[in-house]
């Protein structure tokens, strides 16, 4: 089935085909749905030398020339720009004009925005740039512990992700309730990863690991110091064993 597809614009006068010789800036991340046929977008602007936003759209052309509208993102016809001359919009459209929105319109890269500025002329320009797939990844992980004499925790790890940009490269235990606490970072990597891939090695795979680790230590890589942070939604207990479970 198609991926979701990320695009990406830098928008400049020098791009604009009308001549234009502001030195406003502006950078838009576009998300394409091509089942749904729906464009989400995020687009940051600065600094517009002819007041605020008279209208932002979408046009259908390569670099070098003026095209036809395809979709407005703000102005006549819709929700009113920003009056700022620095502004930052976002929301999402299904179609525009009839064209149905799709890799064959969108993701051929033929499509611009534009901003035009309070004196009607328009003053940057940005041609839509296919970045990556964004895959909407999905897995399944067990940690397994195993709890040793002297303080000591044998720690088992294994997890197969799916429908990634790529294969996995690395693996790490995250806590915290926010979303920022919650990113990968390369210091917390559980160690003696394997990793085996798929044959193209593009989407997915799976890991998986066994280390110890002292339960003093303070940055050790164990699930019971995460559980109160409640990443993990379930703990089996073993006391026969001394081994603790979480899926």
């Amino acid at each position: 089935m198609p991926t979701n597809t990320l695009l990406v614009a830098q928008l400049d006068a020098e791009q604009v085909v009308s001549q234009s010789s502001s030195g406003a800036t502006g950078t838009g991340a576009f998300l394409l749905d091509p089942v749904q046929h729906m464009l989400a977008y995020s687009l940051t602007y600065q600094g517009l030398e002819a007041g605020g936003a008279n209208s932002i759209a979408l046009y259908n052309f390569g670099k070098g020339k003026n095209g036809e509208a395809v979709g407005m993102l703000c102005g006549t016809g819709t929700q009113p720009c920003p009056n700022g001359t620095s502004a930052s919009i976002s929301g999402r459209f299904e179609n525009a004009d009839g064209s149905a929105l799709d890799n064959t319109l969108i993701g051929a890269e033929r499509v611009y925005v534009e901003i035009v500025g309070g004196n009607g002329k328009p003053e940057i320009r940005g041609q839509l740039a296919h970045l990556a797939p964004a895959a909407h990844g999905s897995g399944t992980a067990i940690v397994s512990e195993t709890y040793l004499p002297n303080g000591k925790i044998s720690v088992f790890y294994a997890a197969t992700v799916a429908s990634t940009s790529g294969a996995p490269t690395n693996a790490a235990l995250v806590g915290g309730r926010a979303p920022r606490a919650r990113v990968f970072r390369a210091r917390a990597a559980l160690p003696r990863l394997n990793l085996r891939t798929s044959r193209d090695k593009e989407m997915g795979g799976s890991l998986s690991g066994l280390y110890e680790v002292s339960s003093a230590a303070p940055n050790a890589f164990f699930a019971a110091r995460l559980l109160s942070k409640n990443i993990f939604r379930t703990r089996r207990s073993h006391p026969e064993t001394g081994s603790a479970q979480y899926t």
